[in-house]
């Protein structure tokens, strides 16, 4: 049988995934892409760390954290000796986080990455280290109990590690959530055409073999195996098929074109069958 150019093109529904799991990763993946991106990026651009003094309590905001310190808190002037960062940032400009010198004494820091510094010995916690544009004035805010806020003393720098790191997480997180389209099969007068999200393939009638398949997927060897959405070479026991499913467990058919086994999903693989057949695909066996 040949195929008939005056066949209505229909569109073939795929099997029903009913999961959340695809959107929930998806979603999850692109606030963690973006959430790293906004880590390196954010605190530079919205001015932190900054110290903001209130009625002798001084808040030491970065972009994660806080810290209060009561006027009356002991302070010194001081050198901070070489540190290792244990936790947190240094790049940029900016150090903060937890630190240790060799001698193991550990330092909390909402600094500039210099080593003078104002430090708070905070009782129960580790020292405190900042570095304010205007020392002396943030000391005398404190003890006023004026009302200020205080920056660090040079303008912070995005340095490009991090703008080369950050600008491909957001477009990859963009990536993640376009909304590509899904899973589908169509046939036309003289295709049937299976269609990805990264492209189409067109499976002619007149060279198309069909079966219906006697096992479910199992191994994916190259592509995408997540719910609701299987794509690329997987191992079944019919052999290496490429998929182009929704679900691993529906029954599924096999579309032989050329020198690939295609492993498609119908919602109605009987329905498939008898039109492929109308339409000039060899059934093979059923």
């Amino acid at each position: 049988m040949t195929p008939s150019s005056s066949a209505p093109t229909v569109v073939v529904r795929p099997a029903s995934h009913r999961s959340v799991v695809p959107q929930l990763l998806r979603w999850g993946l692109a606030a963690l892409l973006l959430g790293v991106a906004v880590l390196l990026l954010l605190p530079q651009l919205l001015g932190y760390p900054r110290y903001e003094v209130k009625g002798g309590v001084l808040t030491i905001r970065s972009i994660t954290t806080e810290r209060r310190v009561r006027a009356g808190t002991s302070v010194q002037a001081v050198t901070l000796p070489p540190l290792r960062r244990t936790m947190g940032t240094s790049s940029g400009g900016t150090c903060v986080g937890r630190f240790m010198a060799a001698s193991g004494q550990r330092y909390e820091l909402y600094t500039d990455c210099s080593p003078q510094v104002l430090l708070f010995q905070v009782p129960g916690r580790r020292p405190v280290a900042i570095t304010p544009a205007d020392p002396g004035a943030l000391l005398t805010a404190l003890q006023n109990g004026s009302t200020d806020t205080f920056t660090l003393p040079r303008p912070r720098d995005i340095p490009l590690r991090s703008w080369l790191i950050a600008l491909p997480l957001i477009v990859l997180a963009g990536v993640v959530l376009w909304p590509w389209p899904p899973l589908s099969y169509r046939l036309t007068p003289e295709a049937l055409e299976v269609r990805r999200r990264l492209g189409v393939d067109r499976l002619p009638y007149r060279t198309l073999s069909v079966t219906p398949a006697r096992s479910l997927l199992r191994v994916r060897l190259m592509g995408t195996g997540l719910p609701g959405y299987y794509t690329g070479l997987h191992a079944t026991a019919d052999g290496q098929v490429m998929a182009v499913a929704t679900s691993a467990q529906a029954p599924a058919l096999l579309l032989t074109s050329g020198d690939t086994t295609y492993y498609l999903t119908p919602a109605d693989p009987a329905a498939l069958l008898d039109e492929l057949r109308r339409r000039g695909a060899t059934i093979l066996s059923e």
